[in-house]
């Protein structure tokens, strides 16, 4: 009851993080959409196809339209990873709240799992909202191929990927160290798993590099969270 307590108390002051980037998305979104539509030519995009029509093969293998709005997704991403980090684990530093959480009748193990349980469903929202930005994309009877099934689960991959940017911040902001010692190691850490994934041509192998550097965030930032005298 206790950890669900926590967790609710999290989920309240993030929603005001997730709304903005909900609404920064759609925003934003619309506006890419709205201009790809303009700029490519009628023939692919407005009106549906005829049928027995002969297509040209090159307007078949153009761009998706919603795939520079899933490079948007990526940064939002990042963004609101770092300011969820910086949320949960930086403001109870400078509000000096720490002391009075950890001594309370709760276990720090609970605590922590709910910062981290909270910072998951929050980025997850954010993948909810990128599936129903797809659909009503290809629903829209201005477009005539819908978009790629591949498109909407990279942006879930990129969701992941958010997720591991929070860990590694919350991990930055519990250690005491100074940012140009090893405070900022687990930065470093992500930027250096970036450049390994996107060099992959296999989508199972950057998840498994991915997933290894996850496992290993979470590790030391439980070991970090229990041992530190706050």
């Amino acid at each position: 009851m206790k950890f669900l307590t926590l967790l609710k108390k999290e989920l309240r002051e993030g929603i005001p993080w997730i709304i903005l980037s909900i609404i920064f998305l759609y925003v934003i979104s619309w506006f890419i959409i709205r201009l790809t539509l303009i700029y490519h030519t009628e023939q692919f995009y407005f009106g549906m196809l005829v049928k027995g029509a002969v297509i040209n093969r090159d307007l078949i293998f153009r761009k998706n339209i919603i795939q520079p709005v899933a490079v948007l997704l990526f940064y939002i991403y990042i963004i609101l990873a770092v300011i969820l980090g910086l949320r949960h684990f930086t403001i109870p530093e400078f509000t000096r709240t720490w002391q009075f959480l950890i001594h309370r009748s709760v276990k720090k193990s609970h605590i922590l799992t709910s910062k981290l349980a909270a910072g998951g469903i929050i980025i997850f929202c954010l993948s909810l909202a990128w599936l129903i930005l797809a659909c009503l994309a290809g629903a829209s009877d201005k477009i005539v191929l819908p978009p790629d099934s591949s498109i909407i689960l990279l942006g879930f991959f990129y969701g992941y990927l958010g997720f591991i940017v929070y860990a590694a911040t919350g991990l930055c902001a519990l250690t005491k160290a100074r940012w140009f010692t090893t405070k900022s190691f687990p930065l470093i850490f992500i930027f250096i798993m970036y450049l390994m994934i996107f060099g992959q041509i296999k989508f199972i192998n950057a998840f498994l590099v991915t997933f290894v550097v996850l496992a290993l965030l979470i590790i030391q930032i439980y070991q970090t969270f229990l041992k530190r005298e706050f």
